[in-house]
């Protein structure tokens, strides 16, 4: 494959696709970049003030002296499930494992998620306990959200991070749909004779 231009002019135009993006969007476009690549640039730094998952604060602020970027974080796996609402068992095994993977304090973080972890995830939390933890986890995999890394061990995939990162926790179109009308009850027809 031949490479076009400079280093800089390729970098000049990826900061051009990304201009106009919130700085959080922007974070998650290039992560999703450098893991396509097989690429690891390590975690991004989170700034003081903002909490991970939520949104909010500062996007001029530094970081503390000598506190790592895992230091700064201050969402905890109770939180984050809180904040995402997840409607399902399935869904809650995705926000589990983007949990483990992107958000977690750099002790607990880890790339792939079992029975187990789900189950003491669903405890910590303080939500319901699936039944069936691996069958959880298997058809999370089944509809997209999940990867099989190895024998009961499974991993977020990008579906699993669009859903967790960009759909849940899926109320900001609740109550702007309208209602769908009952259709009108239609009159019988004359038998014919």
């Amino acid at each position: 494959m031949t490479t076009s231009g400079s280093d800089f002019e390729v970098a000049k135009a990826v900061a051009d696709q990304l201009k106009g993006m919130e700085k959080e969007r922007q974070q998650r476009v290039l992560r999703w970049v450098a893991e396509s690549l097989s690429l690891d640039l390590g975690p991004l730094p989170v700034r003081e003030g903002t909490r991970t998952g939520t949104g909010t604060g500062s996007s001029t602020s530094t970081l503390q002296d000598g506190a790592s970027p895992q230091q700064l974080r201050t969402t905890d796996i109770k939180t984050f499930v809180d904040s995402k609402k997840p409607k399902s068992d399935i869904q809650f095994a995705a926000v589990v494992a983007y949990y483990y993977r992107f958000e977690a304090s750099a002790e607990e973080r880890k790339d792939s998620i079992d029975a187990k972890a789900l189950q003491d995830a669903a405890r910590l939390a303080g939500q319901r306990r699936p039944p069936k933890p691996r069958m959880t986890l298997n058809n999370a995999k089944n509809q997209g959200y999940l990867d099989s890394s190895e024998r009961g061990m499974f991993r977020i995939s990008s579906v699993g991070e669009n859903l967790v990162a960009m759909t849940l926790p899926g109320n900001k179109l609740q109550g702007t749909r309208k209602k769908a009308r009952s259709p009108r009850p239609r009159k019988p027809k004359p038998k014919k004779r």
